[in-house]
């Protein structure tokens, strides 16, 4: 039996958790300045498509370095690296524009030829040239001529990046073509793999294999399977190989898909089939960069962005069919199922979110989004930083200004000043989106996100001189090894990762495939993946990607090496900018003008607070001589 000075303490102690619990939710409710958006901010004081770096431009601002004069002194003795690389193909070919935009974004100069002969023709530029980014379409591979060029290029210490091979043809008549790519002979002219096995060191994000070994698996694999079977010689280097259905097989006989051979002071890469089409190429490029010098320090991104394209939808629309699969309309759905797995996945992964709002999908039936809807998932996404942006379709995938001026004129009429800095455009054209932002009630929109291309290979950029544009990399509910492959290559390059998850189709489902107990699954795994493969790099809404985006497409930088010290000076792009520096079998001891983070082995995630900046490396016996 309870006391009466018990029960009255336990009285007053249930009056005093009560109050508080009160007072505390009252307080965090004042301070939860929803009403504003924190992220909508002037984009005239960031830097501006007018900052950005242009390749081979002699219009170079005062305080900057000078490009492309980079130099080490990787074994002491002094080697100056010129930064200017060569394409050689059609401007319209495979690998044409992936080559480009890798060059503007290590800030590199380029000069392209449509065939080698006419390069052969400017052989004065050859102390200049750093590699040569080769289509094999560039070549005629019947002329001896350019053949011998091309091993003149090598014995002067320029590396060739072969983006594909010649026909296997080509390769079985010729000799010098087989010693030029490190092939002693051909197996099979053409064999078919169960998968592929890539070997840890080359892109970021370790080893990993590319085979379907459970049955839920085979979804998955959409990777090139078919190609050449070609023995190497002694010596090469092999980053990626296939996995032949015969189980005899040993593995180092496995056939080859990217490798390298070495000729004293230069490499050529090979790449065995289209792995370098689109903007993994890029990638390919950066990791086969880093592996020509006793070090690659490059400029990266740095952002881990996810976004939930069409989520929140405020309206209560399709209700029967949102009361036959779920029992609930699709707020109380978005509200009380989605959310709470939305951030229990998220808890623990270091990546930043910003959901594009949908106030409704149709805007036909009569159902008008509610107000207090919106009040409350802006002071949730407050609480916990996340980005509320703008979705620009109706469920009818329509993207025209009636439809955001509809959305304008709703959130001004639940929030008078609330102004969105970025807008999710999709699929649509950048002349139309541009169109699109000068209504009057998106003119704060700074970045819009956009749906991955495979053929445009600018995968951050600007639309227009205030505002960037940054592309979407990986559909996080549509997982596959290409996807996949792709991703580590964006990594590698850029350090960037942008997934999207359309919430649209649990709005609208065309069959259980889109209900949520089903696209969480594939939620959970992609999330899941890519979080545990690049820990290293930092989590970001979109619209602080769009700062990061800037500065990186403004940034011009030098280096240099003088024993075990890396000397690195930017240009000013008014903050923090990052470099990934890749080694080989060297460690970091210490850093002036700012810090550094272990990527995994022989990577690092360099952030740059100073203009000038000292990396000092621990002395190692296991130096690299190229």
């Amino acid at each position: 039996m309870i006391s009466r000075r018990n029960y009255f303490t336990i009285t007053i102690m249930m009056f005093v958790i009560f109050f508080l619990c009160m007072f505390i939710n009252n307080l965090k409710d004042e301070w939860n300045d929803y009403s504003v958006n924190a992220y909508a901010e002037d984009a005239s004081g960031y830097p501006s498509q007018v900052n950005f770096y242009v390749p081979g431009s002699s219009e170079q601002d005062d305080s900057s370095p000078n490009p492309g004069t980079g130099e080490s002194e990787g074994d002491g003795t002094g080697v100056v690296f010129p930064q200017k690389v060569i394409y050689i193909g059609e401007p319209d070919g495979a690998f044409a524009d992936m080559a480009y935009e890798w060059v503007v974004y290590t800030k590199r100069d380029i000069e392209g030829y449509a065939a080698l002969s006419s390069f052969q023709d400017a052989e004065e530029e050859m102390d200049q040239v750093e590699m040569l980014v080769i289509d094999p379409a560039g070549i005629s591979w019947e002329q001896e001529g350019e053949l011998h060029f091309l091993s003149d290029c090598v014995d002067k210490g320029i590396h060739l990046v072969f983006c594909r091979l010649p026909d296997v043809s080509v390769i079985e008549h010729s000799e010098q073509v087989r010693n030029l790519l490190g092939i002693r002979n051909i197996a099979e002219k053409e064999t078919r793999v169960k998968g592929l096995h890539l070997y840890g060191g080359f892109l970021l994000g370790g080893e990993k294999v590319y085979e379907a070994q459970e049955e839920e698996d085979k979804p998955y694999q959409n990777l090139e399977l078919t190609f050449p079977w070609y023995r190497l010689e002694a010596g090469v280097k092999v980053y990626m190989k296939g996995i032949p259905e015969d189980e005899a097989v040993k593995p180092e006989s496995y056939p080859a898909v990217i490798w390298r051979k070495s000729f004293g002071t230069a490499y050529v890469f090979a790449v065995n089939g289209g792995y370098m089409e689109g903007i993994t190429g890029m990638g390919m490029l950066s990791a086969m960069s880093a592996d020509m010098y006793s070090y690659e320090l490059y400029p990266a991104v740095n952002a881990q962005s996810m976004v939930f394209a069409g989520y929140p939808s405020l309206a209560d629309e399709n209700r029967e069919v949102m009361e036959t699969y779920y029992s609930r309309s699709v707020k109380q759905l978005f509200q009380e199922i989605i959310w709470p797995g939305i951030t229990t996945t998220l808890l623990d992964q270091d990546v930043g979110l910003t959901c594009m709002l949908a106030p409704q999908y149709d805007y036909q039936d009569g159902n008008v989004p509610d107000p207090e809807q919106l009040k409350y998932y802006l002071k949730i996404f407050n609480e916990q930083s996340v980005e509320t942006g703008l979705y620009g379709f109706d469920k009818e995938n329509t993207f025209e200004a009636r439809k955001l001026r509809e959305d304008q004129d709703f959130i001004g009429g639940a929030l008078d000043s609330y102004r969105f800095s970025s807008l999710y455009a999709g699929e649509q054209e950048d002349e139309v989106i541009a169109e699109v932002l000068r209504e009057s009630g998106l003119t704060s929109v700074r970045t819009v996100v956009t749906a991955f291309d495979e053929d445009r290979q600018d995968v951050v950029g600007f639309l227009s001189e205030q505002v960037t544009r940054q592309s979407i990399t990986a559909d996080g509910l549509d997982y596959s090894f290409r996807g996949d492959l792709l991703v580590r290559s964006m990594e590698t390059a850029l350090g960037y990762l942008n997934i999207s998850f359309d919430m649209t189709r649990i709005a609208y489902p065309e069959s259980e495939e889109d209900l949520w107990e089903n696209l969480a699954l594939d939620f959970a795994k992609t999330a899941g993946a890519y979080e545990e493969d690049f820990q290293g790099f930092s989590g970001t809404t979109v619209s602080e990607c769009d700062v990061r985006i800037r500065r990186f497409l403004q940034l011009d930088y030098e280096d240099s090496r003088t024993g075990d010290s890396i000397r690195l000076k930017t240009n000013d792009t008014g903050g923090t900018v990052w470099f990934i520096l890749r080694t080989h079998h060297e460690q970091i001891k210490e850093m002036e003008g700012g810090s550094f983070r272990q990527l995994e082995e022989d990577a690092y995630l360099i952030q740059v607070e100073d203009r000038e900046v000292t990396i000092t490396m621990e002395p190692s016996e296991q130096r690299f001589y190229y």
